[in-house]
Protein backbone atom coordinates (compact mmCIF):
# COMPACT_ATOMS: atom_id res chain seq x y z
CA UNK A 1 0.00 0.00 0.00
CA UNK A 2 2.79 2.41 0.91
CA UNK A 3 4.61 1.57 -2.33
CA UNK A 4 1.44 2.14 -4.36
CA UNK A 5 0.85 5.54 -2.74
CA UNK A 6 4.46 6.51 -3.33
CA UNK A 7 4.28 5.55 -6.98
CA UNK A 8 1.01 7.39 -7.52
CA UNK A 9 2.30 10.60 -5.97
CA UNK A 10 5.68 10.43 -7.66
CA UNK A 11 4.22 9.75 -11.10
CA UNK A 12 1.94 12.74 -10.77
CA UNK A 13 4.89 14.97 -9.92
CA UNK A 14 7.42 13.58 -12.37
CA UNK A 15 8.73 15.64 -15.30
CA UNK A 16 10.26 14.05 -18.39
CA UNK A 17 13.69 15.38 -19.24
CA UNK A 18 14.66 15.11 -22.88
CA UNK A 19 17.05 17.09 -24.89
CA UNK A 20 16.64 17.65 -28.57
CA UNK A 21 14.37 17.01 -31.50
CA UNK A 22 12.94 13.93 -33.12
CA UNK A 23 14.04 10.42 -32.20
CA UNK A 24 13.98 7.12 -34.00
CA UNK A 25 10.73 5.24 -34.43
CA UNK A 26 11.50 2.98 -31.47
CA UNK A 27 11.79 6.00 -29.17
CA UNK A 28 8.47 7.33 -30.43
CA UNK A 29 6.75 4.24 -29.04
CA UNK A 30 4.21 5.29 -26.39
CA UNK A 31 5.94 3.34 -23.63
CA UNK A 32 9.11 5.31 -24.17
CA UNK A 33 7.43 8.71 -24.51
CA UNK A 34 5.86 8.34 -21.08
CA UNK A 35 9.16 7.72 -19.35
CA UNK A 36 11.55 10.16 -17.78
CA UNK A 37 14.76 10.14 -19.75
CA UNK A 38 17.33 11.87 -21.88
CA UNK A 39 17.37 11.08 -25.59
CA UNK A 40 19.69 13.84 -26.78
CA UNK A 41 21.48 16.82 -25.24
CA UNK A 42 21.28 20.40 -26.46
CA UNK A 43 24.81 21.73 -26.58
CA UNK A 44 26.79 24.23 -28.59
CA UNK A 45 29.78 21.90 -28.63
CA UNK A 46 30.45 19.35 -31.36
CA UNK A 47 30.37 16.31 -29.15
CA UNK A 48 28.36 13.10 -29.00
CA UNK A 49 28.03 10.28 -26.49
CA UNK A 50 28.70 6.72 -27.64
CA UNK A 51 26.98 4.00 -25.60
CA UNK A 52 27.14 0.20 -25.62
CA UNK A 53 24.43 -2.11 -24.28
CA UNK A 54 24.15 -5.74 -23.15
CA UNK A 55 27.79 -6.50 -22.31
CA UNK A 56 30.29 -7.27 -21.19
CA UNK A 57 30.81 -10.08 -23.67
CA UNK A 58 34.21 -11.69 -24.30
CA UNK A 59 33.42 -12.00 -28.01
CA UNK A 60 32.98 -8.28 -28.65
CA UNK A 61 33.87 -6.11 -25.64
CA UNK A 62 37.69 -6.50 -25.93
CA UNK A 63 37.56 -5.42 -29.59
CA UNK A 64 35.40 -2.41 -28.72
CA UNK A 65 37.80 -1.38 -25.96
CA UNK A 66 40.78 -1.73 -28.30
CA UNK A 67 39.12 0.46 -30.92
CA UNK A 68 38.18 3.14 -28.39
CA UNK A 69 41.78 3.14 -27.16
CA UNK A 70 43.13 3.39 -30.71
CA UNK A 71 41.02 6.46 -31.45
CA UNK A 72 41.47 8.00 -27.98
CA UNK A 73 37.71 8.03 -27.43
CA UNK A 74 35.52 7.08 -24.48
CA UNK A 75 32.08 5.55 -24.13
CA UNK A 76 29.42 4.59 -21.61
CA UNK A 77 28.80 0.86 -21.16
CA UNK A 78 25.32 -0.11 -19.94
CA UNK A 79 26.07 -3.48 -18.33
CA UNK A 80 23.75 -6.41 -17.72
CA UNK A 81 24.45 -7.50 -14.13
CA UNK A 82 24.70 -11.23 -14.80
CA UNK A 83 27.21 -10.55 -17.57
CA UNK A 84 29.23 -8.33 -15.26
CA UNK A 85 29.31 -11.14 -12.67
CA UNK A 86 30.44 -13.62 -15.32
CA UNK A 87 33.18 -11.37 -16.74
CA UNK A 88 34.56 -9.11 -13.99
CA UNK A 89 37.87 -8.87 -15.87
CA UNK A 90 36.10 -7.02 -18.69
CA UNK A 91 34.35 -4.69 -16.24
CA UNK A 92 37.72 -3.84 -14.70
CA UNK A 93 39.17 -3.27 -18.18
CA UNK A 94 36.40 -0.77 -18.90
CA UNK A 95 37.06 1.01 -15.62
CA UNK A 96 40.81 1.09 -16.26
CA UNK A 97 40.18 2.57 -19.71
CA UNK A 98 38.29 5.41 -17.98
CA UNK A 99 35.05 4.51 -19.68
CA UNK A 100 31.77 5.03 -17.86
CA UNK A 101 29.83 2.12 -16.36
CA UNK A 102 26.03 2.26 -16.18
CA UNK A 103 23.15 -0.02 -15.13
CA UNK A 104 21.12 -2.08 -17.65
CA UNK A 105 19.37 -4.31 -15.02
CA UNK A 106 20.46 -7.76 -13.86
CA UNK A 107 18.63 -10.08 -16.28
CA UNK A 108 17.62 -7.76 -19.17
CA UNK A 109 13.83 -8.29 -18.88
CA UNK A 110 11.02 -6.16 -20.33
CA UNK A 111 10.54 -4.03 -17.24
CA UNK A 112 7.11 -2.70 -18.14
CA UNK A 113 5.77 -6.26 -17.80
CA UNK A 114 7.04 -6.66 -14.22
CA UNK A 115 5.54 -5.67 -10.89
CA UNK A 116 7.08 -2.65 -9.11
CA UNK A 117 8.95 -4.85 -6.56
CA UNK A 118 10.37 -6.96 -9.40
CA UNK A 119 11.51 -3.82 -11.23
CA UNK A 120 13.23 -2.62 -8.06
CA UNK A 121 15.01 -5.97 -7.70
CA UNK A 122 16.22 -5.86 -11.30
CA UNK A 123 17.62 -2.35 -10.95
CA UNK A 124 19.25 -2.90 -7.57
CA UNK A 125 20.58 -6.39 -8.39
CA UNK A 126 22.13 -5.00 -11.55
CA UNK A 127 23.88 -2.24 -9.63
CA UNK A 128 25.10 -4.65 -6.95
CA UNK A 129 26.54 -7.05 -9.55
CA UNK A 130 28.36 -4.19 -11.28
CA UNK A 131 29.89 -3.11 -7.98
CA UNK A 132 30.94 -6.66 -7.11
CA UNK A 133 32.69 -6.83 -10.49
CA UNK A 134 34.87 -3.87 -9.52
CA UNK A 135 33.09 -0.77 -10.88
CA UNK A 136 31.73 2.21 -8.92
CA UNK A 137 28.02 2.28 -8.18
CA UNK A 138 26.41 3.42 -11.46
CA UNK A 139 24.51 6.71 -11.67
CA UNK A 140 22.96 6.18 -15.10
CA UNK A 141 20.28 3.66 -16.03
CA UNK A 142 18.86 2.38 -19.31
CA UNK A 143 15.85 0.04 -19.43
CA UNK A 144 16.33 -3.01 -21.66
CA UNK A 145 15.21 -2.39 -25.28
CA UNK A 146 14.18 1.11 -24.24
CA UNK A 147 10.84 -0.29 -23.05
CA UNK A 148 9.56 1.46 -19.97
CA UNK A 149 6.61 3.20 -18.36
CA UNK A 150 5.89 5.71 -15.60
CA UNK A 151 6.45 3.18 -12.82
CA UNK A 152 9.88 2.20 -14.13
CA UNK A 153 10.83 5.87 -14.49
CA UNK A 154 9.70 6.71 -10.97
CA UNK A 155 11.59 3.77 -9.45
CA UNK A 156 14.74 4.72 -11.34
CA UNK A 157 14.39 8.28 -10.09
CA UNK A 158 13.81 7.03 -6.55
CA UNK A 159 17.15 5.24 -6.72
CA UNK A 160 18.74 8.47 -8.00
CA UNK A 161 19.45 7.25 -11.51
CA UNK A 162 19.40 9.42 -14.60
CA UNK A 163 17.58 7.43 -17.28
CA UNK A 164 19.34 7.54 -20.65
CA UNK A 165 17.88 6.60 -24.03
CA UNK A 166 19.32 7.44 -27.47
CA UNK A 167 18.51 9.18 -30.74
CA UNK A 168 20.59 7.02 -33.14
CA UNK A 169 21.33 3.27 -33.22
CA UNK A 170 24.33 1.81 -35.05
CA UNK A 171 22.64 -1.55 -35.69
CA UNK A 172 19.63 0.16 -37.25
CA UNK A 173 21.93 1.40 -40.01
CA UNK A 174 24.35 -1.51 -40.48
CA UNK A 175 22.52 -4.75 -39.69
CA UNK A 176 20.36 -4.71 -42.83
CA UNK A 177 22.52 -2.72 -45.26
CA UNK A 178 26.13 -2.35 -46.27
CA UNK A 179 28.27 -1.24 -43.35
CA UNK A 180 29.96 1.60 -45.26
CA UNK A 181 26.68 2.92 -46.65
CA UNK A 182 24.95 2.49 -43.30
CA UNK A 183 27.55 4.47 -41.38
CA UNK A 184 27.48 7.24 -43.97
CA UNK A 185 23.71 7.50 -43.50
CA UNK A 186 24.09 7.52 -39.73
CA UNK A 187 26.74 10.25 -39.86
CA UNK A 188 24.39 12.44 -41.88
CA UNK A 189 21.90 12.29 -39.02
CA UNK A 190 24.34 13.04 -36.18
CA UNK A 191 23.88 16.37 -34.43
CA UNK A 192 25.74 17.98 -31.53
CA UNK A 193 24.51 16.24 -28.39
CA UNK A 194 23.45 12.99 -30.07
CA UNK A 195 23.46 9.84 -27.94
CA UNK A 196 24.46 6.91 -30.15
CA UNK A 197 23.48 3.37 -29.18
CA UNK A 198 25.53 0.31 -30.15
CA UNK A 199 25.81 -3.19 -28.69
CA UNK A 200 28.82 -5.15 -27.43
CA UNK A 201 26.73 -8.08 -26.21
CA UNK A 202 23.48 -9.92 -26.63
CA UNK A 203 22.13 -11.33 -29.87
CA UNK A 204 22.48 -11.43 -32.82
CA UNK A 205 26.12 -11.57 -33.84
CA UNK A 206 27.74 -8.18 -33.22
CA UNK A 207 30.54 -8.52 -35.77
CA UNK A 208 28.90 -5.92 -38.05
CA UNK A 209 28.86 -3.44 -35.19
CA UNK A 210 32.55 -4.02 -34.49
CA UNK A 211 33.33 -3.68 -38.21
CA UNK A 212 31.36 -0.42 -38.34
CA UNK A 213 32.94 1.13 -35.25
CA UNK A 214 36.21 2.41 -36.79
CA UNK A 215 34.24 3.90 -39.70
CA UNK A 216 31.99 5.66 -37.21
CA UNK A 217 34.83 6.96 -35.06
CA UNK A 218 36.82 8.20 -38.06
CA UNK A 219 33.73 9.76 -39.58
CA UNK A 220 32.84 11.60 -36.39
CA UNK A 221 36.37 12.91 -36.03
CA UNK A 222 36.42 14.08 -39.67
CA UNK A 223 33.26 16.09 -38.94
CA UNK A 224 34.83 17.70 -35.91
CA UNK A 225 33.00 15.69 -33.26
CA UNK A 226 34.48 14.59 -29.97
CA UNK A 227 33.25 11.22 -28.68
CA UNK A 228 32.61 11.25 -24.93
CA UNK A 229 30.72 9.46 -22.17
CA UNK A 230 27.12 10.32 -21.36
CA UNK A 231 28.10 12.12 -18.16
CA UNK A 232 30.60 14.25 -20.05
CA UNK A 233 27.92 15.12 -22.58
CA UNK A 234 25.43 16.02 -19.85
CA UNK A 235 28.05 18.26 -18.23
CA UNK A 236 28.11 20.26 -21.47
CA UNK A 237 24.32 20.53 -21.86
CA UNK A 238 23.00 23.96 -22.61
CA UNK A 239 19.61 23.11 -21.15
CA UNK A 240 17.11 20.30 -20.72
CA UNK A 241 13.71 20.50 -22.38
CA UNK A 242 10.46 18.84 -21.36
CA UNK A 243 9.70 15.83 -23.52
CA UNK A 244 6.73 16.11 -25.88
CA UNK A 245 3.83 13.92 -24.75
Amino acid sequence: MVLACFLSAAIGASVALVVGGSVERAQRHARVRRANGVFRVQTGRRMVALTFDDGPDPRWTPEVLDLLHTYHDHATFFLVGRNAEAHPDLVKAEVQARDEIANHTFDHPDLELLSPPAVMREIESGAAAIQRAGAPRPKLFRPPKGFTDEVVGVLANAHRYRTIFWDLTVEHFVDHAGVVEGIQELLEKVRPGSIILAHDGGIPNRSRTVHALPLLLRGLRARGYRVVSVSQLLANARRANVAPR
